[in-house]
């Protein structure tokens, strides 16, 4: 398995975890947001990745930073929805938000496209002036 489906593979994992974990860990009933947030980030994380690798039969950039940037929502969540004061729905979304952010930037620094096409991205957004 080369490493590009070996991350696809583990992004779509985490993705399916968040569907499963509120159940697994018990996420405190009394919460919703935390639940849904979990439920609906999961969904989309698999949902983008299907897209990319099942439909398109490509990885692309778009894949990479829609992941990444979810991974981060999955970080910030617990304090921007407010249920950062229980503890197995907090550490469950910023661990697999760390993951989820890790290996879809990874991308960005392995793939020689990906990481052209930030480049780009980046410069046609004047990100890049300094480099100049």
């Amino acid at each position: 398995m080369d490493m590009k489906r070996l991350r696809d593979l583990l992004i779509t994992v985490l993705g399916l975890w968040l569907i499963l974990s509120p159940r697994i860990l018990d996420f405190a009933a009394g919460h919703v947001d935390a639940v849904w947030n979990t439920w609906l980030l999961g969904a989309a994380i698999i949902l983008i990745t299907a897209v990319s690798r099942y439909l398109l039969d490509e990885r692309s950039a778009w894949e990479d930073m829609a992941c990444a940037a979810l991974g981060l929502w999955l970080m910030v969540s617990p304090w921007m929805l407010g249920f950062a004061t229980h503890a197995a729905e907090r550490s469950n979304s910023v661990v697999v938000g760390f993951f989820v952010t890790v290996l879809a930037l990874w991308a960005t620094v392995v793939d020689a496209d990906l990481r052209k096409w930030v480049d780009e991205w980046m410069h046609q957004h004047h990100l890049l002036r300094w480099r100049h």
